[in-house]
């Protein structure tokens, strides 16, 4: 997964000669973290460090720190650092739903970071089904439907994460789909993530059965309907209010406008801690 870390300031300074001061500004490295956990695989853990205003260069791994995961029980893992992943700590272990989990990072040039998360309960649905010649597109080709419906707990506030994708056999791999929302709703203010999967709340859904419908191409491939598959993530409120705080920064931060922050919740560092647990539809 792409991770994205606004730590610095971007300044565009259009025919703009005056500097910036930067002198006696206090800055002290800090270890920036990213843990997106689920409940489908092991524990990836990016570990870096943060650069202060004035450092021109791409932010760097840490690759000695000391990685620990306990969970509710008092049980202590290190993770080992691997090249693996884009350079990640890995567990050798699975987290498990409603179950709480703690982070810490120490290193002797920074400051001790922690967080924590909870892998939250699997969504309810109903199966994924895909129908074709269901609409038009904006050209007036015909479109295809995949819908679904979440059963919302009303006895808590849920967050979801959407992804589609089609089977191609030249690959053979799973493709990345847009998600396109046919709900009007939701099609009104849509939220994606930094890869294209839609971010939603129940807030207009609360404890109800909701029926969600996404357009698709038209057709089949030789004669044969696509392979399809759904990607739902019941998310935990850190892991939305941190998607939710990217996309409010890519949306209000302008050369004349201050941008919102994003958000954080490592104490004693930068970054995201949070879990996800996640549910998987193959439709044929």
């Amino acid at each position: 997964m792409r991770k994205l870390f606004f730590i610095g300031a971007v300044f565009c300074l259009f025919s703009c000669e005056q500097e910036l001061p930067t002198e006696g500004l206090d800055f002290r490295e800090k270890m920036v973290v990213n843990l997106l956990a689920n409940n489908d695989e092991v524990l990836k853990i990016h570990v870096g460090k943060s650069l202060s205003l004035v450092d021109s260069s791409a932010e760097l791994k840490i690759e000695d720190a000391k990685v620990t995961i306990t969970d509710e029980n008092a049980n202590s893992q290190e993770l080992q650092y691997t090249f693996l992943y884009g350079g990640k700590y890995i567990s050798d272990f699975v987290p498990q739903p409603n179950r709480f989990y703690r982070l810490t990072i120490s290193h002797p040039k920074y400051p001790t970071a922690t967080s924590s998360f909870t892998i939250p309960s699997a969504f309810k649905s109903t199966q994924a089904k895909w129908e074709d010649s269901t609409g038009t597109d904006s050209t007036g080709f015909p479109t295809g439907t995949i819908s679904f419906t979440i059963n919302d707990d009303a006895n808590s506030r849920n967050f979801y994460e959407i992804a589609l994708f089609r089977f191609e056999d030249l690959g053979p791999a799973w493709e990345v789909m847009p998600v396109i929302p046919e709900n009007p709703e939701i099609a009104a203010d849509p939220i994606f993530n930094p890869e294209g999967a839609l971010i939603l709340e129940d807030a207009g859904f609360n404890g109800q059965s909701k029926s969600l419908k996404f357009s698709t191409p038209f057709g089949s491939k030789f004669g044969t309907p696509y392979k399809y598959l759904v990607v739902v993530k019941s998310l935990s409120p850190e892991y939305f209010k941190y998607f939710k705080s990217i996309e409010d920064y890519s949306l209000e931060g302008g050369l004349f406008s201050d941008p919102s922050a994003v958000y954080n919740n490592i104490t004693g560092g930068v970054g995201i801690c949070a879990g996800a647990s996640v549910s998987k539809d193959t439709i044929r």
